[in-house]
């Protein structure tokens, strides 16, 4: 669309301190055309000395984005640029660097969400759309309403124990949603691991990155070190550091794949468990996204009355959950299962059950197949918390409660 004259300026900084010698300030973004979504990216800062960062809004459209801190010395810096969904028209936003008389300027543009993106379904290939939450407790960063395979989580109820994350990654030229995450400091795993899936987020056979790092969203110091294998648990067993958003299931480049392994997404799974039938349920959940406009996954564990442990790299404990679970919701336009276009599916394994080779050396079936709300149960949680105000509570309902065993498609 035709830019709009700039009619406002929001000075981040009035601080302005001449660099010494040859001024020079080069300012890089991660993208310059972003979903609308609500995100982040990082803004690359290189100056010869101290600078300002300051935003320049175009048109009426003011105060939608936030950065980490607006001025610095001469250090190479990272930035971190947080943005609120868009739910009007494409708006941009002018990134001006300053050192002393040197000036460097780049232009994000957010576009309009797609038509019956959202929270009113419909194919969600940039990740969806919704009006931006609060920000999270700790971790500052939003919490998006209108994020289908979000559960429902208070950040405010945390009490420093736990904390909410996300990752985006690009696709093509579009900047897009990875994965979010609800990670506990004193087990050293995620409880929750959610994402989107389809074709086109899933991306090319890329391949397997084993880029094994820390998560750079916070503190390494209260990460797990997954850099060399766990040790043996604390009951003998060998544990897999196993995926909770598969490698697979990233592979449109280098870049989205190594946010796979981030010790954030990992968590000590039984090596027979995580080598069988816990691949299995991955290599349908991705067969079912292929088959779908987007398929919402939650994958998560539970570690409540858990009594063993790992060791990671740095000697660490890592706790071992109890069970895993993987709940998955379609979305396809004129679909013919489900209820408004949504239809659901859920497992759950309870983790030294399935260590016994006579469980995990078996295929996915129908019989181990749950409903949404009999894993709710359970979990004693609500998943895929906008699906209510996407269909209405009795719609939702139905599709929380639909016996997947008794849906063929899935089978």
């Amino acid at each position: 669309m035709t830019r709009l004259a700039v009619s406002f300026f929001v000075a981040l900084s009035v601080l302005l301190v001449s660099c010494s010698g040859s001024d020079s300030a080069v300012l890089r973004l991660e993208s310059e055309q972003v979903s609308a979504d609500a995100g982040f990216q990082r803004l690359s800062v290189t100056t010869s000395g101290d600078w300002t960062l300051e935003m320049n809004y175009g048109g009426h459209q003011d105060g939608w984005a936030r950065l980490d801190y607006s001025s610095g010395t001469s250090e190479d810096s990272s930035v971190r640029l947080v943005y609120d969904a868009n739910t009007g028209e494409e708006r941009s936003l002018e990134l001006i660097l300053s050192c002393g008389s040197a000036r460097s300027r780049k232009t994000m543009t957010q576009a309009a969400p797609r038509q019956g993106s959202g929270n009113t379904g419909g194919s969600d290939n940039t990740g969806g759309s919704g009006n931006s939450g609060g920000d999270s407790q700790g971790s500052g960063m939003p919490v998006p309403a209108g994020w289908m395979e979000l559960p429902d989580f208070d950040p405010a109820q945390f009490d420093g124990r736990y904390d909410y994350y996300n990752h985006h990654m690009k696709v093509g030229k579009v900047q897009t949603r990875s994965y979010s995450y609800l990670w506990s400091y004193d087990d050293r795993v995620s409880l929750w691991v959610a994402y989107p899936l389809s074709n086109w987020n899933i991306g090319a056979n890329y391949g397997r990155s084993d880029a094994w790092a820390f998560d750079p969203n916070f503190a390494a110091s209260k990460q797990s070190d997954v850099s060399k294998g766990f040790s043996n648990g604390s009951d003998g067993r060998r544990y897999d550091r196993g995926h909770m958003l598969p490698s697979a299931s990233r592979q449109g480049s280098y870049a989205n794949n190594a946010q796979t392994f981030y010790g954030t997404n990992m968590t000590p799974q039984f090596y027979g468990f995580n080598q069988n039938i816990w691949a299995d349920l991955e290599i349908k959940v991705r067969n079912w996204a292929s088959k779908s406009d987007t398929l919402y996954v939650i994958t998560g564990c539970q570690v409540d009355g858990a009594d063993s442990y790992v060791r990671d790299a740095s000697a660490n404990k890592v706790t071992i959950p109890v069970s895993y679970y993987k709940a998955v919701l379609r979305y396809k336009t004129s679909s013919t299962i489900g209820y408004g276009n949504y239809a659901g599916c859920a497992f759950f394994f309870d983790h030294d059950e399935y260590s016994s080779a006579s469980k995990y050396d078996r295929s996915i079936s129908k019989s181990m197949a749950i409903s949404i709300s009999e894993l709710e149960a359970k979990l004693g949680f609500r998943l895929f918390d906008a699906l209510d105000e996407a269909l209405g509570e009795d719609a939702a309902g139905k599709v929380r409660k639909q016996d997947p065993k008794s849906v063929d498609w899935w089978w």
